[in-house]
């Protein structure tokens, strides 16, 4: 216990011997963990947003005319056995044309003449997928449903949409790896330099018979402490920035929905907690080992 009293001693002690390396750490920690955070943050809602967007583009299956509506209606049975559909609702082409005249308004006296028996509409189902990219094969068995007409689906945009999301998930894959290898390259770097300020105080224990990990521990505990440090800080700051991120994007782009943060923020606090003090006593431990050939 006194032993493990004096690693924390000497590593806070560490932490304000060299205040100017310790800051410089925790700043470069902070602006990486933020830079890396908040750029896998849109990742996330851009991909969620392309996501809900997928699952809403509904396609519309007109029925046969010459089906009554509840010889349309039974064919419910026979689309629910296609798997990737996620939900069926059928409309009734009584229900559509009186939907119809409440969407027209004051126009709708050029419908006044249609009623049930000579109603223009027909019958239909409209479609939801679980899983958008198979599209054109849900339509192939859609339209092998005996009773079905015509099928109306943007099958375009949803091959456009999938696109989208794609090419982002690599640009987004392909931006955090890079600020990673960043990060952990600047943060290294930054840690070799304090090491580097120690090397004769590191030489005089080595002479005096102390072990590698007696050396070291307090260096681990100093990268530790760096490291939730400059993980709550940017915790902090990325909460102030991803809620004036919200505010800007719901401004211009009302349709695109982020998820408050109240919803991420013990995920993002664990990350950058963890991240700093990975990046802090992996930077610490890998930087003095060279140090320790004496």
């Amino acid at each position: 216990m006194r032993r493990f009293g004096y690693y924390w001693k000497e590593g806070f002690r560490n932490i304000f011997k060299h205040g100017f390396m310790s800051i410089a750490a925790v700043l470069i920690m902070l602006a990486c963990l933020l830079l890396t955070g908040t750029v896998t943050l849109i990742a996330y809602n851009i991909n969620q947003s392309i996501q809900t967007l997928q699952q809403s583009n509904e396609i519309v299956v007109f029925i046969d005319e010459d089906l009554t509506t509840r010889e349309a209606k039974a064919l419910g049975s026979e689309f629910e056995r296609i798997d990737n559909i996620a939900t069926i609702d059928f409309e009734d082409r009584d229900v559509a044309l009186e939907k119809y005249r409440e969407e027209l308004g004051d126009d709708a006296v050029i419908l006044e003449n249609y009623n049930s028996a000579n109603n223009p509409l027909r019958n239909s189902f409209i479609f939801t997928l679980k899983d958008p990219t198979l599209a054109e094969q849900t339509i192939e068995q859609i339209s092998a449903v005996d009773g079905t007409d015509y099928i109306r689906a943007d099958e375009d945009v949803i091959s456009r949409l999938i696109q989208v999301q794609h090419v982002f998930n690599i640009i987004a894959l392909a931006m955090v790896v890079g600020l990673a290898v960043i990060s952990v390259f600047i943060i290294s770097n930054t840690v070799k330099l304090a090491m580097f300020a120690r090397r004769e105080e590191i030489s005089i224990q080595k002479m005096v018979g102390a072990t590698n990990w007696f050396i070291r521990w307090p260096f681990v505990i100093e990268g530790m402490v760096l490291g939730l440090l400059a993980g709550g800080l940017a915790y902090l700051a990325e909460w102030g920035l991803y809620s004036e991120l919200t505010n800007v994007v719901s401004g211009v782009i009302p349709y695109f929905h982020i998820l408050p943060f109240s919803e991420l923020q013990w995920l993002v606090l664990a990350v950058y907690l963890g991240a700093g003090v990975l990046f802090g006593i992996g930077g610490s431990v890998t930087s003095i080992r060279k140090f320790m050939n004496v």
